[in-house]
This record gives structure tokens, sequence and C-alpha cells, in this order.
């Protein structure tokens, strides 16, 4: 494989004080940087390496006196893989302001002949407000206005926070599991598992936390999975370093009073030179070896 094919074009895009520093800050875990943030001068470039591949990110500072350089400067935007646009949902006054951006974006994309997967981030709803009728209502008409005006392009829509970490990581995985081909067997190997030892669902995920597959039997188990279980041990591992140099013999720690709704498993999964954490939930708890054993057993027919 060569390196061109290694690497992956992310472009990040709002109006400023959107919240696109801040994702970008907790997708390369620079948890330090979020209490001193500035708005984002000119084009902001970092590289994020999972499994392998790099992702090159272009955070684009959304000051009105620098949107228009960007859109004439065709090669800021030239080889995109992915546009992540950010609104800042609590700022209902920009968002027509917002939306013109966007229109202005996807008008550049065509000039360039490119068709890049987009991800909106419905940005701010934290998990507190994630139920106010007022915050509904928003969220009903950000997701109106942006996918009406992606016609011809692959949008997924996301709702996102800071204060809901998780949330964010998943938007920026499940895009990830699109981007790259050689992670795309792992989510028919999970679908196979799951109906196999009949789970409730189950998810891979490496040693930053990306998620590299998933699969649930219903939204309801995928809510629990990540509310709570992902959670705990994504914020412990964030809080205690020393936890993350053994997930799977502090995992019970992180645990916690979780396990009474449902049985979790949770083991290390070699696959293909990488080390993953494979997060199993279901009725009954699986012994860590015959987990595995089924793993790599599904793996090898799917190969």
């Amino acid at each position: 494989m060569s390196f061109s094919d290694r690497v992956r074009k992310l472009v990040i895009v709002g109006l400023d004080r959107a919240g696109k520093t801040s994702i970008l800050n907790i997708l390369n875990q620079e948890y330090n940087l979020m209490d001193n943030i500035k708005p984002t001068l000119g084009v902001d470039r970092r590289v994020l390496e999972v499994l392998g591949f790099q992702i090159v990110s272009f955070d684009l500072g959304g000051q009105e006196k620098f949107r228009d350089g960007y859109l004439k400067d065709l090669k800021i935007f030239q080889g995109t893989d992915t546009l992540i646009f950010v609104i800042d949902t609590l700022d209902t006054v920009r968002y027509q302001e917002a939306l013109q951006y966007y229109q202005e974006v996807l008008k550049t994309f065509k000039t360039l002949k490119l068709n890049p997967k987009i991800v909106i981030c419905i940005h701010k709803i934290d998990p507190n407000l994630r139920f106010d009728p007022e915050t509904v209502h928003n969220i009903e008409e950000v997701m109106e206005l942006f996918v009406s005006a992606s016609k011809g392009y692959e949008v997924t829509v996301y709702i996102t926070s800071i204060y809901d970490r998780s949330s964010i990581i998943r938007a920026f995985s499940k895009n990830l599991q699109e981007l790259i081909e050689t992670i795309k067997p792992l989510q028919s190997i999970l679908m196979s598992l799951v109906g196999l030892l009949k789970l409730d669902g189950a998810v891979l995920f490496d040693d930053k936390f990306l998620i590299v597959a998933d699969y649930f039997q219903d939204a309801q188990a995928e809510e629990l999975c990540f509310g709570t279980v992902y959670n705990s041990v994504y914020y412990m591992s964030q809080q205690n370093p020393e936890y993350a140099t053994n997930l799977v013999g502090n995992f019970e720690i992180a645990l916690g009073e979780q396990s009474i709704q449902k049985t979790y498993s949770f083991i290390e999964v070699p696959f293909k030179g990488w080390n993953l954490y494979l997060l199993a939930m279901g009725n009954q708890r699986y012994d860590p070896k015959t987990l595995l054993m089924k793993f790599e057993s599904i793996a090898r027919i799917r190969q």
C-alpha cells in the first residue's frame, strides 16, 4: 500500500465560535488545550494516526474575514475525503449565515468535481439539554436546513457536545469506518458475532478509543453501551493514564455498577497487527478465551 493510500484528508468548517477546535482537541486527545481555546487564525493543520493511517485535518478559522479567502483558494479543499461542518445550535440567529457558508463550500466541491462524505455536527447539545423542547425544535430546524441543502452528497448528521465526548468520537469513527477499506470487514464480523452468541451488541475500538466497528440489535442497546460503559472506560482512562496501560485488567473498576442492567465482556483482540479492544454486551459473560476464539473463527471465514 502506497503512502498516499494511507492518508485521508478531513476538512472541518463552520462559523467562528462553532466549536470546531474543541472537537479536534478531543479527537487528538489534547485535553490540556480545552480551557484555553482561542479563535483559529487561518488554517490549522494537524495529523491524527489511526491504525497506521494518517488522517490529516484542516481546521479552517470561521471568522468572516477568512471565509472568502478559503473559498477562493481551491487547493485548501482539493483532495478532501470528508467534510465536517459544525453548527453552533445555540446560536440560532446565525443559522442562515452558517447555511450560506455551507452552500458556498459545496459549490467549491462541485467546481473541483469532488464528492466527499459529509458529516454535519449539530453541536453544543449538552446532555442536560438534549430533550428540552426548545432544543429539540432547534435540532429539527438545523437538520431540515442543512440536509435539504445537501442533495447529491452522502450526508450523516450527529448531535454532539464536548460534555459527551463519546458523541464526538462516534461521529468521527463512523466516518472512519467508511474511509479505511481495511477495517470494513470488521463490521460484518461483529454482526456475525452478535448473532452467534445472541448478544445485544458489540463494539471494537483502538487504544485511542476510536471506534473501528460496532453492531447492536437496536438503538436502545447502542445508547446503553455507549452512554454508560464506553463512557465510563473512556473517562477513567483520561483521568488516570495508568489505567489505560491495562484496560482489560482494570475494566471492572471502570464498569462500577453498570453491570446491574446488562452483562459485559471485555477483551483485547489482535487483528492484522493492530491491538483492538472488544466490548460485548448481553445477558451472560463469556470467558475471554472463548470470546476471542469465536471472534477469530468468524474473522478467518470473513477474510
